[in-house]
Order: C-alpha cells, then sequence, then structure tokens
C-alpha cells in the first residue's frame, strides 16, 4: 500500500516532534496533544524545534527563567512576558550566530522568523483561550516585510541540456562516468524529466509506489504537503521515459519483491530525498554551472511553475498543478519578466 512510507515518515516526525515536547514545560506538551490531531507530524516537529529555540533563549537571556529547569517554567511565568520580551527574542533571531546547521555564521530569514512567529503565536492563542494567561503578547509585534526573493528556475535550453548531460553522462567527470551505467541513465533522467513535466516536490517523488501510477489515465497519484492524495498528469514524452526506466532501468537495481518504491538505490532500496538532491546538483555542476550552486530539485519545481505560467497565464490552474492550498503560494512563483507579467495581465477582471 502506498500509505506504508508515508505511515513511516509520518510517525518519525511525529515521534520526534514528541520527544522534544517532553524537554518542555507540561503545558506545551499539552498544546501538542491539542493540536496533534489536526496538524501534518513535519508542522508538529518544526513548531517543537521553534518552541524549544524559544525557551532555551529564555534560559540564556533572563537571569529569572535561567535559574529554572526548562520542564518546570510555568503557566504563571509564561503570563509575565510582554511583547517587549518577543521582540528580543526575533531580534536574537537576526543577529549573526553560528548555527546547528551550518559551517559558519548565519542569520534567520524573515521567512523564517515568520515561522517562528506562528510557532509562538499559536502557543499563546491556547493559554490564552484556556485562560492561563491574560492576553497574548505576540499579537503586538508588528510583522516584518518578507523581501520576495529572485525566482531562479532553468530555461529552455538550460534544461535541454541538463537532460543531455543526465542522458548521455557527457561532461560528468571521468569518476563520475565509471557509475553513469544504464540503469543510473534510464533513473536519473525519469527522475529529472518527472520533475520538469509534473513539478512535484522531492518528498513527493522519492514516496513513490509502483501502485501510484496509471498509465492508461497518465497519472501519478501522490501525497501532498499537507497530508491529502492528489494526481498529477505526464505528457507523452514523460510518460515514455518513465515507462522506459521501470521496464529496463529499475530491475537492474535488483529490489526485492517486496519493494514497492519506484526509485531506487544501489542496494535496490527506495532512494533517498538526500540522494536526489545530490544527483541534481552532480548533473547542474556539469550541464549548467552557472546556476548549479542555486538549482535544487525544488527549483526544477519552480522551473515547471514558470513554464505552465508562461504557457497558460493562468495563475489558478497552476495552483492546482502545484497542489497549493492557497493561490498566494503560487504567486511566489511568478517572475517579474515582462513575459510573466503579460501571462497575468487579466487575473484583475472578473
Amino acid at each position: 500500500m502506498a500509505l506504508k512510507y508515508k505511515d513511516r515518515k509520518e510517525n518519525e516526525a511525529r515521534l520526534k516532534a514528541d520527544m522534544i515536547s517532553k524537554e518542555m514545560p507540561s503545558f506545551v506538551r499539552q498544546f501538542f496533544m491539542a493540536e496533534e490531531n489536526h496538524l501534518s507530524g513535519m508542522t508538529l516537529y518544526s513548531y517543537a524545534s521553534q518552541l524549544k529555540t524559544f525557551f532555551e533563549f529564555l534560559r540564556e537571556s533572563n537571569p529569572y527563567f535561567g535559574a529554572k529547569d526548562m520542564r518546570m517554567i510555568s503557566t504563571d511565568d509564561m503570563g509575565m512576558l510582554t511583547d517587549a520580551d518577543i521582540a528580543e527574542f526575533l531580534h536574537d533571531l537576526r543577529m549573526p550566530k553560528k548555527r546547528k546547521s551550518n559551517a559558519g555564521e548565519s542569520v534567520c530569514s524573515e521567512t523564517t522568523i515568520m515561522h517562528y512567529m506562528v510557532s509562538l503565536n499559536r502557543l499563546f492563542n491556547y493559554l490564552a483561550a484556556h485562560r492561563y494567561i491574560k492576553s497574548n503578547p505576540v499579537e503586538l509585534i508588528k510583522r516584518g516585510r518578507v523581501k520576495k526573493k529572485e525566482i531562479i528556475y532553468l530555461e529552455r535550453d538550460e534544461k535541454n541540456d541538463l537532460l543531455h548531460t543526465v542522458e548521455s553522462g557527457e561532461r560528468l567527470t571521468k569518476n563520475q562516468q565509471k557509475f553513469h551505467d544504464l540503469k543510473a541513465s534510464k533513473r536519473d533522467t525519469a527522475i529529472c524529466t518527472i520533475f520538469l513535466d509534473t513539478g512535484i516536490r522531492v518528498s513527493e517523488l522519492v514516496g513513490m509506489n509502483i501502485n501510484d501510477i496509471n498509465f492508461s489515465k497518465h497519472g501519478i497519484r501522490v501525497f501532498r504537503k499537507g497530508g491529502n492524495f492528489d494526481t498529477v498528469y505526464m505528457s507523452d514524452k514523460a510518460e515514455g521515459i518513465l515507462l522506459d526506466y521501470l521496464e529496463n532501468g529499475r530491475p537492474s537495481y535488483n529490489p526485492s519483491g517486496k519493494e514497492e518504491a519506484v526509485f531506487l538505490n544501489r542496494s535496490g532500496e527506495r532512494i533517498s530525498v538526500r540522494s536526489v538532491q545530490k544527483l541534481v546538483k552532480k548533473y547542474m555542476l556539469s550541464a549548467v554551472p552557472d546556476k548549479a550552486d542555486r538549482i535544487t530539485p525544488h527549483k526544477l519545481r519552480t522551473t515547471f511553475a514558470e513554464n505552465m505560467l508562461l504557457k497558460t497565464g493562468d495563475v489558478e490552474k497552476v495552483q492546482k498543478l502545484m497542489g497549493h492550498s492557497s493561490i498566494s503560494s503560487t504567486m511566489h512563483y511568478v517572475t517579474s519578466t515582462e513575459e510573466a507579467i503579460e501571462a497575468v495581465r487579466n487575473l484583475s477582471q472578473d
């Protein structure tokens, strides 16, 4: 069943969130138990990590909280916090410092800070709703303006260069070419083609199972970020490339009879997200080196969105193709190029 892999990843995220919540005050754990029935595991894990960072900051920066074990912080203590305390925490996030996921110093982006504010706002709303505190101090914080990032994607000739390199192995280093056998060529060509042809996320591609593919309807069932199943449709060309991989590439990985995954690693098991990220990087370095440091599987998704926006001029249609719950998410993919602006020129009309 398709849910086996999805369930495992969901359970892993929920277990991580639960372990982190046990390190925090008891009311935080109560908050998570109240929220867990309508939030995904990854969202819970994100909230848990961010809230833990907040409580660690309180203990490091405030002598009152520093004298307490994190688990002993009470709702009365939370009621003492003001918008100035929240602002100080957000200020700290903006300061350059060495972080766990980086080798050097970095600062949190305004987008990341907005995510912290969402998790804090949700916790304080919970405390206020249950009358543990009188009011939510986060509501007094003015939201920062998130700058629109430059949208990075592949032009048509760059897409062709990438796919040619993936298929042929040309431009790869001699060492890389040793491992670029027929099965790798067919698998990696199918992976990059599916990204560019359907715009699915890397997690959705990695989670694909054989029975998720319906060639008679030209569709692939994917498990979306929000926890729902959706169907994406392939072009005839992408369908042919995927079928060729399934018939002439996948069997060479010698999967066990129980392996349901579409895309496999050299051990014949489901390929990982990290492996897909690395293989895209490898081919980009050879095919389009000028953009190699900025093109990821997600940017191939962006390339799909840009291509469909320019061809259709229909943001709502692209919203459906991308699996976005809100059209505002899709608008992040609209570039400031003249072509993109022209493509959406009629959206303001009734």
